[in-house]
């Protein structure tokens, strides 16, 4: 990774907390509070995993639309930005499924100003997505040194091969071309180099409203679950199945812990989301009519969602009770023959 000269605010062990992530991340992401609580969840882990020094040259398979990234580094947004400005929405959209549609997945040339309060102390060299809307956005981040566009079904990322050193993958395991898409990440990877990703365990499959569904009642656990059951069904998998997997695909676990608390799951599944539609509606018209009143009301937002959401991300008082976890963070490296 490639170092920008700004100190990054942490704590004593060099590393921002849970709560502080959620908090950065509320701000952009205020409207969908369980998304700034799970991927709190997800950058400590792989900021850990990652570490301070990631070996250049680096990259992020699956940037989005680089907001995660820009906090994963080290930033931090300012008050007025938010990931609202550019959705697509309708009033039915509670009863779509996110495996059709993806509110995000649109731009708008007018928004292009991203307050960034603090910058990322480092940068990705590459960013690779498969979405012209998230590399968009994700240009407007400063946060990759150059923008790659892959198609998922021949996921080519036209790189050489063992050029990249550290590879940052958080959304490989959905992959319908799971195999492809870790063959071409081990391909460029370094001989000495390491991916860092994650996976659902079969245990996330318990945390999920979605299990009671029963058919008198079908139509309603749909609209909650909005199809993220069925997703996670097919790819979730034990440690062992992912490390077999892992080893046909000449890959090697050489670290790996399990994070998200069953709680903070169950609070995930479900959220704000089937109000979603509601909010954007609101959150429109008020933007129109005023401004300031629009952050006023955001600011009320966050402070009054943090208060009741910062325990789910202090883990101690649930791994005191010994709480299941759903989800898998592995390092890999090239499996060694013997």
């Amino acid at each position: 990774m490639r170092e920008n000269n700004h100190p990054y605010r942490a704590t004593d062990n060099g590393y921002l907390t849970i709560t502080q992530i959620m908090h950065r991340l509320l701000v952009p992401m205020w409207l969908r509070p369980e998304s700034a609580l799970w991927y709190a969840h997800m950058l400590y882990m792989a900021r850990k995993f990652l570490g301070n020094n990631c070996a250049s040259p680096s990259l992020e398979f699956g940037c989005m639309d680089g907001v995660n990234t820009v906090v994963l580094l080290g930033g931090e947004f300012g008050e007025t930005f938010d990931v609202y400005r550019e959705v697509r929405w309708n009033k039915n959209s509670h009863m779509q499924s996110t495996l059709d549609d993806d509110y995000f997945d649109t731009t708008d040339d007018s928004v292009l100003a991203v307050d960034i309060r603090t910058k990322p102390i480092m940068q990705f060299d590459y960013g690779v997505d498969w979405k012209d809307a998230h590399l968009r956005k994700s240009e407007r981040m400063g946060t990759f040194n150059k923008l790659i566009k892959i198609d998922l079904k021949k996921p080519h990322t036209r790189l050489d091969s063992g050029s990249v050193r550290t590879i940052w993958a958080p959304n490989i395991y959905w992959s319908d071309n799971f195999v492809e898409t870790l063959s071409e990440l081990k391909r460029i990877l370094h001989p000495d180099g390491h991916i860092v990703t994650i996976a659902p365990d079969k245990r996330q499959l318990e945390f999920m409203l979605y299990r009671f569904a029963k058919q008198p009642n079908m139509k309603w656990f749909q609209d909650l679950d909005r199809g993220r059951y069925e997703n996670v069904l097919r790819h979730a998998r034990s440690f062992n199945e992912w490390k077999s997997t892992f080893a046909g695909g000449g890959m090697e676990v050489t670290k790996h812990e399990m994070f998200i608390p069953a709680t903070v799951a169950k609070v995930y599944d479900i959220g704000f989301r089937p109000m979603f539609p509601v909010f954007m509606n609101m959150y429109e018209k008020i933007r129109e009519i005023s401004e300031e009143d629009w952050l006023d009301l955001k600011t009320h937002w966050i402070k009054t969602i943090f208060h009741f959401l910062s325990p789910l991300c202090e883990t101690k008082w649930m791994e005191d009770m010994d709480m299941e976890k759903g989800w898998h963070i592995f390092q890999l490296n090239h499996l060694c023959q013997e």
